[in-house]
C-alpha cells in the first residue's frame, strides 16, 4: 500500500513538533548568516531563553562565549559543508547558563542543513551529559576504591610476610642459644667458668624471648581493652631510677653512658607504676639499643604546666624524616631487611604510644637526621590536688579516668560499633547521644538541648555524608550549636597516610578499629581538658 502525501506530511509534521516540544536534548537551526531559525523547548529551559526571544537573533551575538572559545570557526567549517562534534572532554559545554549558574556538562554536533542539494544553514544537537558524567565519577571512584583496597591488601600481605619472617628470627634466634648450650652442657663436663657463662647465655637468651612475648600479648591485651592499670601517685624520678638500674648493664656492655638529669621538687603524677617502668625501660633500652658505642644517653624530666616532661636523648642512629610519622606504628622499623643490625618486632614503641596515652598523657619523636640521634618526650598530666576526694568509679573501670559531666556525641552508623562506643563511655560516666549518621548528628547539635556537647565520636566510613563531611559541616555551625566542638575520627581506616588525612583535616585524633576503651577514654579526657585549658 502506497502512503499518500498528506500522510506523510502529518507523521514529518509530527516528528517536527515532537523534537520542538519533546525531545530529550537541544535542536536549533540557523540560517546562512547565522541567524536563529528554530529553537526548540529544551533549549528554553537549559539557557533560559524561550524560543520567542531567541528565534531570528543573531546565534554568535546572543551567545558571544560562542566566538570567545573558539566555536565560531565549527559553524564556519559547517557552512562549508563539515560536520563538527563537540565532546565534553574538550568543550565542557556548548550553549551556556543564561542563569549563571555552574554549566551544564553538554557534548554536541553542529552540522550543514542542507536543502535541495545546496548548504542553506546549520543544524546544532546539544545533548545534556550529566548523567553520564555521574556515571562515569562514580565508576572512577570504584576503580580508585579498588585500586586503594588491592594496595592496602597487598601492603598488608607484604607486612605480614615481613612480620613473620621477622618473629621467626626474633624466636629462632634466642632458642638456638639457649637449645645450643643446652646440649652442649649435656654432653660432657665442664669447668664452672665455661659452666656460668653458658648460664649468662641461657638466661639473656631466656629473658629476650620472654620480653617478645610480653610485648606481643600486651599488644594483644591492649587491642582488646583488657589492660587494666593500678593507678597511684608516683615520683617520677623513682620510678627512671628503676628503669635505668634495669638498662644499665646493657648499656656498660655496649660502652655507653648512662645519665640523669631531674629539675628538683618534680610534681607526682598518677599512673600505674609498672606500666610507667615498662614505658620508660623501652625508651632507654631503645635508646642503648641504637648507640654506638661511646654514645651517651640522657634522660631528663621537669615540671611543664599541667604535666611532667620526661625526655629520652640518645646520640645514637637516629630516625631518617620519612619514617618518623610510623616510628611508633606496630611492626614497624625503619630497616626490616634481613641485613638489618637490630632485633625486634618493632612493638616497643607501639606500645609506649598506647601505655602512656592510656595515663592520659602524649608522647612523640624528634630527630634532626641519620646519625644525629634522636629525642623522645613523654608528658604525663600531674596529680590533682582533688585526686584523693575524686568519687570511686564502678570496679570494671577503676583504672580509666572519668568522664562524669562530659556529654559526648557518638555518630557511627554500624549498630555493634554503636554499641561498643556507648557502652564504653557510660561505663566511665560519660552522657552519651548516640545516632547514625552526619545528618542526624548536625541536627543534634543545632537542638537546644545539645548545645554544651563536649567531644564528637565519628566514624569516617559512612553513607551519603562521610566523617570529613561531616568535621567541614560542623564547623560551618555558630559557636553556640557546637561549631568549635573537638571531634576524634575512630574508623577502621587504619594506615599512616589515614591518620595524617584526619590530622590535618581538622581532627583532634585519630584511633583505629578496633579501639582500645580505655585509650579512646583518655584521648576524650585529654581533648575536653585542653579545650577548657
Amino acid at each position: 500500500m502506497t502512503e499518500r502525501p498528506d500522510d506523510i506530511a502529518t507523521v514529518e509534521s509530527a516528528m517536527l513538533e515532537w523534537a520542538q516540544n519533546h525531545g530529550d536534548r537541544g535542536v536549533f537551526t540557523t540560517d546562512t548568516s547565522l541567524r536563529i531559525k528554530s529553537w526548540n523547548s529544551w533549549l528554553g529551559i537549559a539557557t533560559g531563553l524561550s524560543p520567542a526571544k531567541a528565534i531570528g537573533q543573531p546565534l554568535l551575538e546572543l551567545f558571544p562565549s560562542l566566538a570567545e572559545r573558539g566555536l565560531d570557526q565549527a559553524y564556519k567549517e559547517a557552512l562549508a559543508g563539515q560536520v563538527k562534534i563537540l565532546s565534553h572532554s574538550l568543550h565542557r559545554y556548548v550553549l551556556p547558563s543564561a542563569t549563571g549558574e555552574e554549566q551544564m556538562p553538554q557534548r554536541g554536533q553542529i552540522s550543514p542543513l542542507t536543502g535541495k542539494g545546496r548548504v542553506v544553514g546549520t543544524l546544532t544537537i546539544v545533548e545534556d551529559v550529566s548523567e553520564r558524567m555521574a556515571t562515569e565519577r562514580e565508576l572512577r571512584a570504584r576503580i580508585a576504591a579498588a585500586e586503594r583496597a588491592r594496595l592496602t591488601a597487598e601492603t598488608a600481605s607484604r607486612v605480614k610476610d615481613e612480620f613473620l619472617a621477622t618473629l621467626s628470627h626474633e624466636i629462632r634466634t634466642p632458642l638456638n642459644a639457649v637449645l645450643g648450650w643446652t646440649q652442649i652442657l649435656q654432653s660432657r663436663d665442664f669447668d664452672k667458668e665455661t659452666v656460668r657463662r653458658a648460664i649468662e647465655v641461657i638466661d639473656r637468651n631466656a629473658s629476650a624471648q620472654l620480653t617478645l612475648i610480653s610485648d606481643m600479648l600486651d599488644m594483644a591485651r591492649i587491642a582488646t581493652g583488657k589492660i587494666r592499670l593500678e593507678v597511684v601517685d608516683l615520683d617520677v624520678a623513682t620510678i627512671v631510677g628503676s628503669a635505668m638500674d634495669a638498662v644499665q648493664p646493657a648499656a656498660t656492655a655496649k660502652d655507653v653512658v648512662l645519665t640523669a638529669e631531674f629539675a628538683p621538687n618534680l610534681p607526682t603524677v598518677r599512673a600505674d607504676r609498672d606500666r610507667l617502668l615498662q614505658v620508660v625501660w623501652n625508651l632507654l633500652s631503645n635508646a642503648v639499643k641504637f648507640t654506638d658505642p661511646g654514645g651517651r644517653v640522657i634522660v631528663g624530666a621537669a615540671a611543664s604546666g599541667n604535666a611532667v616532661c620526661l625526655t629520652v636523648s640518645d646520640t645514637g642512629h637516629g630516625i631518617p624524616a620519612q619514617f618518623l610519622p610510623q616510628v611508633f606504628e606496630r611492626f614497624k622499623q625503619a630497616d626490616a631487611s634481613s641485613a638489618r643490625r637490630h632485633g625486634g618486632l618493632g612493638l616497643g614503641l607501639a606500645l609506649v604510644r598506647e601505655l602512656v596515652e592510656m595515663h592520659g598523657g602524649t608522647v612523640k619523636a624528634e630527630s634532626p637526621g641519620v646519625g644525629q640521634g634522636s629525642t623522645f618526650t613523654v608528658m604525663l598530666p600531674v596529680t590533682r590536688a582533688d585526686a584523693a576526694a575524686a568519687p570511686p568509679l564502678a570496679a570494671a573501670s577503676a583504672s580509666m579516668p572519668t568522664l562524669g559531666g562530659i556529654r559526648v556525641l557518638v555518630v557511627e552508623d554500624e549498630p555493634d560499633a554503636r554499641e561498643i562506643l556507648v557502652q564504653s563511655l557510660t561505663d566511665v560516666g560519660a552522657a552519651v547521644t548516640a545516632v547514625t549518621c552526619a545528618r542526624e548528628a548536625l541536627a543534634a547539635l543545632r537542638d537546644d538541648g545539645n548545645t554544651h556537647t563536649d567531644v564528637v565520636i565519628t566514624d569516617i566510613g559512612m553513607p551519603d555524608y562521610d566523617g570529613y563531611s561531616l568535621l567541614k559541616e560542623l564547623r560551618k555551625l555558630p559557636e553556640a550549636q557546637g561549631g568549635r566542638v573537638p571531634a576524634i575520627a575512630v574508623t577502621a581506616y587504619a594506615t599512616v597516610e589515614d591518620r595524617r588525612r584526619a590530622l590535618e583535616a581538622g581532627f583532634v585524633a585519630h584511633i583505629a578499629k578496633p579501639f582500645a576503651p580505655k585509650r579512646l577514654i583518655a584521648t576524650i579526657a585529654r581533648a575536653v581538658a585542653a579545650r577548657s585549658a
